[in-house]
């Protein structure tokens, strides 16, 4: 530690040094204090000499003792502090604003240091504080909002705030911040200065946003250390691998990345380490890789650079298909390469692409067929293809000659007879173009070339339901491409040729979209549920790190084409199996070359890992040492025994006191903890109250608070149950056993107990607690269960019967209702011990989601959950917290009429 690190808040309190001489004198001047002795007999006094003596002194050891006693409080007075940190004027409060967009994840750390440091001032110079964020948040039930300006907060407060405080997925809005500003005129008045947490990215609205803020205070811009932005724009599947396009500043120097592809659950399937060359602001990789690895891949990220710009996900897009082409056994090469060149140039970037017979596809089980005309070879494989449509393959057709019929099997719709001819000779007619596709079609939002034009198509009978079979139609209405469901496969039929005879729609970049539409339908691991969904729902979301986590219920689903992420529209993966879709943060960001320019009278700093630290607390303690030093010391030298008389007992007692004294408060200085978490444990212990475990994941912390509190309400309009607030409680740190229910939801990357946490857990359950584990996506066999809570004492899990008492002990149910309607699973034998109540329930279905009320909480609320599956939500909730509170008492009622038989005998 070096001395010119230390400042005095209060130097002026240093004068009092100077009386220190003066101390020093009077207690070496002092005489030390007599001796009381039993005076002798007179004749022992003859013949003594009379001698003078000098008073005796006090011991050079106890003057600097005190000395040095008064000098630490002196300096304390003073308060000296290490570090010190002049972010801003000492006049006035502080408004800190925190860019907690996108770009702010990769140096969140380092954001959260600067956080403390700037409280850690406030609280040495007494300022309060405001706090702004940059990132929006949803608001409403559909809608987003920049959060308001939080203030004025003590720095007790504002850290609390901050240690909520996360980076967002999305970008920051500064003219919604802007506006904010401007409204806040009250305190526009007492801020003495702004702080601004902020990396050196120029996005728009940040420098004007810098120009109106130095109207209202002195700004100091607080920079990450490391200016080094990164992200994945794209990621494009190639014949030989893959090619990602990576967007970052302009470096100096060249610098040196790798690039992970994760697999399944994480598995790192690739680490590629590339150069970025220096001065430049965009980089293409080339990597190689064979077909089935690259098809495994579920993400591609930026080794150490944790961000959801640095992470691209892939979804159904990303999978290479297998598509046979059927062709007849006596075709020649060269008739294949003239009549399927646009198709195979269509197909082959995305799809192994095989030319054969129909008996031989069927046999290595690809998953698209693509027939053109009459199917060949339809006759003795006519069972063979109907199975493996019906099993889940998807069957593509496409008009054949026009002097060739395509048949009237396997077809969506039914067709008439000869085809439609216009824009020729012989026809009045001119050429169709395309209408924009329906909103039910998977081609919503490609946007159509103005010159692609039919000139000839198949014709489509009538039907009732020919709108819902329609892809594609022409101006005129007439169906272009049509599809429907065949138990899990799919029947899709192109009415024109897949050569350029009938249009110029092969021809075109639209054909190739067309298929990287067409493809992700053909799912080989998951067929075809039959219907093709509009709204795609969120699967999985990333926060602002790159991480992957369930959807709460603020998340929307999502519809084509795609936006940019938002707060209702996180990136993430929205739809299920083929249809699923990938919505990544970087192909919608804009250039991160270019660093901001702030205006002329901002002052820029660097963060640092320098907090600024306290030394008058350090200063008294050691000041209350050496004193409680001092008092054991004297009596050690006088032999001071606890049984002398009253005046000897009063002096000892007086300097044990002190000793006591200054131990605890030592103990107090040292002591992080307060009194707040006694009064916590006081409060849970004389009030029941639910709680759940805390994750660490702001969004699903929040929904679970939010759903038990809502239970909670349910139970105080409906039953007797008059329960305290919820608390969110972390099994490593806080007593348990004041809560008779504990809802614990599962998270992605959870990371395992400490042994600390695991005896806490066993020991709740084994003393009557009760824990509902939820997965929150109906996922409910219990060997995941056992897989992520390895070390804990589970028991034994069985799906419960339909006549269980959680079922009766209110209402009268007979599923786990929840925002899904999935098995629920508990102890296959309860302890009896506990009155055979089951400790450990399991299931997946989001029942904190269920559990919300919808008053005042818009924005948290699910929207794909009816009002009567919440209503039976609640009741379920119900029946489980009197399940828990009264045991299986329910369980006697039900058998009372054998009991009383019995009791008869």
């Amino acid at each position: 530690m070096s001395l010119s690190a230390i400042t005095f808040l209060y130097p002026a309190m240093l004068a009092g040094l100077m009386v220190l001489p003066i101390v020093w004198l009077l207690i070496r001047s002092a005489p030390r204090a007599p001796k009381q002795i039993t005076f002798p007999a007179a004749r022992l006094l003859r013949g003594l000499k009379s001698q003078r003596r000098d008073v005796q002194r006090a011991p050079i050891w106890q003057t600097i003792l005190r000395c040095l006693i008064l000098t630490l409080l002196i300096v304390a007075a003073a308060r000296p502090v290490m570090n010190r940190n002049e972010f801003a004027q000492n006049n006035g409060a502080i408004l800190i604003i925190v860019d907690n967009g996108w770009s702010s994840a990769p140096e969140w750390s380092q954001y959260r240091s600067a956080l403390d440091q700037i409280i850690n001032k406030a609280r040495f110079d007494l300022q309060s504080v405001y706090i702004a964020r940059t990132a929006p948040e949803a608001a409403g039930a559909t809608t987003w909002k920049l959060p308001d300006i939080v203030g004025p907060l003590s720095p007790r407060g504002a850290q609390d705030l901050i240690g909520r405080l996360q980076p967002r997925p999305w970008a920051a809005d500064y003219f919604a911040l802007s506006d904010l500003i401007s409204n806040q005129q009250e305190m526009n008045t007492t801020i003495g200065s702004v702080l601004w947490l902020s990396d050196q990215m120029a996005n728009p609205g940040k420098s004007e946003l810098a120009e109106e803020l130095l109207q209202i205070a002195p700004i100091t811009v607080i920079e990450p250390t490391i200016n080094d932005r990164i992200a994945v724009r794209s990621l494009i599947r190639s014949r030989t691998g893959l090619i990602a396009t990576l967007s970052h500043n302009r470096g100096d120097t060249a610098r040196t990345i790798n690039l992970l592809a994760r697999g399944e659950r994480g598995s790192v399937l690739l680490r590629h380490n590339a150069e970025i060359a220096a001065d430049t602001e965009q980089t293409e990789l080339t990597v190689l890789l064979p077909s089935d690895i690259a098809n495994a891949i579920q993400t591609v990220g930026i080794e150490g650079r944790e961000s959801a710009a640095t992470v691209f996900q892939t979804g159904a897009r990303w999978q290479q298909r297998r598509v046979g082409v059927i062709v007849s056994s006596g075709d020649s090469p060269a008739v294949l390469s003239d009549r399927y060149f646009f198709l195979d140039r269509a197909l082959s970037p995305y799809a192994d692409v095989i030319y054969q017979p129909l008996g031989k596809l069927l046999e290595q089980k690809v998953d698209v067929l693509v027939a053109t005309g009459p199917i060949s070879g339809l006759g003795s494989q006519h069972k063979n293809l109907e199975r493996w449509v019906n099993d889940g393959g998807m069957l593509v057709r496409f008009a054949g000659d026009s002097s060739t019929e395509i048949g009237n099997e396997f077809l969506p719709v039914t067709l008439r007879l000869g085809n439609r001819d216009f824009g020729g000779s012989m026809s009045w007619e001119k050429p169709k173009r395309l209408l924009d596709f329906p909103e039910t079609s998977p081609f919503f939002g490609i946007t159509i070339p103005p010159e692609i034009t039919i000139t000839r198509q198949l014709l489509a009978e009538p039907d009732p339901d020919i709108l819902s079979k329609t892809w594609a139609r022409l101006t005129d209405g007439t169906p272009l491409i049509t599809s429907s469901a065949q138990n899990a496969g799919r029947l899709v039929l192109f009415h024109v040729t897949p050569w350029a005879d009938w249009s110029n729609l092969p021809m075109s970049g639209l054909f190739v979209e067309l298929w990287q539409r067409i493809l992700p339908l053909a799912s080989p691991s998951n067929p075809n549920s039959g219907e093709l969904q509009t709204s795609l729902p969120p699967q999985s979301v990333l926060d602002g790190f790159g991480q992957a986590h369930q959807p709460d219920a603020m998340i929307l689903p999502l519809r084509a084409p795609l936006a940019t992420p938002t707060p209702r529209h996180p990136p993430g993966i929205y739809g299920e199996n083929g249809q699923a879709v990938a919505l990544n943060l970087g192909p919608f960001l804009g250039s991160l070359a270019n660093d901001v320019t702030w205006p002329s009278g901002i002052d820029k700093r660097k963060i640092t890992d320098h907090n600024q630290i306290d030394l008058a607390a350090l200063c008294l303690i050691g000041a209350l040492l050496l004193l409680v030093i001092d008092g054991l010391t004297l009596l050690a030298v006088h032999h001071v025994s606890l049984r002398r008389n009253r005046q000897s007992n009063a002096a000892t007692s007086t300097l044990i006191a002190l000793a006591m004294l200054g131990t605890s408060t030592i103990t107090v200085l040292l002591s992080s903890t307060t009194d707040g978490n006694a009064a916590t444990l006081q409060e849970a212990a004389l009030s029941p109250r639910l709680a759940y475990f805390e994750t660490g994941v702001a969004p699903v912390d929040r929904l679970s608070q939010a759903g038990m509190a809502g239970l909670t309400e349910i139970l105080r309009r409906r039953s007797a149950a008059d329960l305290s607030s919820v608390d969110g409680v972390n099994p490593e740190t806080d007593e348990l056993s004041f809560y008779p229910l504990i809802y614990w939801p599962l998270v992605d990357g959870q990371k395992p107990f400490s042994e600390r946490a695991r005896d806490r857990l066993n020991k709740y359950l084994e003393n009557g607690g009760m824990i509902l584990i939820d997965s929150r996506d109906r996922e409910v066999e219990p060997a995941r269960l056992r897989r992520l809570l390895a070390g804990l004492e589970i028991p034994i899990l069985d799906r419960a019967p339909s006549d269980h008492i959680v079922f009766r002990s209110f209402y009268l149910l007979d599923h786990a209702y929840g925002r899904f309607s999935a098995p629920i699973w508990l102890d296959a034998r309860p302890d009896q011990r506990l009155d055979g109540v089951a400790s450990v329930l399991f299931g997946g279905n989001d029942w904190a989601s269920a559990w919300m009320l919808p008053e005042g909480r818009e924005e948290m609320r699910a929207e794909d959950i009816s009002p009567r599956q919440r209503e039976m939500a609640f009741r379920f909730g119900v029946n489980l917290v009197m399940y828990a509170l009264t045991g299986s008492y329910k369980g006697d009622q039900v058998h009372l009429p054998a009991i009383l038989e019995r009791l008869g005998r």
